[in-house]
């Protein structure tokens, strides 16, 4: 599951599961499901992450 922190200086997207209780970046607990959006944002940033770890190394 992709969730999203609702920390005003945060809003970091990640993965976890459905005891995922708190944001791995910041430690709070104010996180929600993402939206549809949110999701396809992650997996872009996943994506690109991948492709250039493969060129760079």
């Amino acid at each position: 599951m992709i969730f999203c922190c609702q920390t005003k200086c945060c809003h970091f997207l990640f993965q976890g599961s459905d005891r995922t209780t708190t944001c791995p970046d910041c430690g709070k607990k104010n996180i929600r499901p993402a939206t549809r959006e949110e999701r396809i944002a992650y997996f872009h940033q996943r994506t690109e992450a991948l492709v250039r770890a493969r060129h760079s190394g």
